[in-house]
């Protein structure tokens, strides 16, 4: 799976995302539940050569109507692109932060599982 399906297939960073934007359309400014929007992408073969926060100057945030259109329509990668650079500047500095986001790794604390079930299963009774 390529770097950018992958971050769009993680719901909680699309939903991110869509909140950044104002949880509304891009193109007609439709603000309905965020289940109608959808992150639009129109970067795939040279993917690679870009970071992760930079892939924000390849996404989109549609509604299903707008969606549909762009690419029934096949709207130029030109007109998506001034759409994108239309994105006030702190917006597009969120969803790049977004994107590049990396939760630190978990390291479980090194717990003796004999003593942690003794522990929980002791009677814990005061008199």
């Amino acid at each position: 799976m390529t770097t950018l399906r992958f971050l769009l297939h993680h719901s909680l960073r699309a939903k991110r995302i869509k909140l950044a934007v104002g949880a509304s359309c891009e193109v007609c400014g439709y603000a309905g539940v965020l289940e109608d929007l959808e992150v639009h992408s129109f970067l795939e073969a040279a993917e690679d050569r870009y970071s992760v926060a930079d892939l924000e100057q390849f996404l989109l945030i549609l509604c299903n109507r707008c969606h549909s259109e762009i690419h029934t329509y096949a709207i130029s990668i030109q007109e998506q692109e001034a759409l994108i650079r239309g994105r006030p500047e702190p917006i597009r500095e969120n969803i790049r932060a977004i994107l590049a986001y990396v939760p630190k790794p978990y390291t479980p604390p090194e717990v003796d599982m004999e003593d942690a079930y003794r522990e929980a299963s002791a009677p814990h009774t005061r008199y």
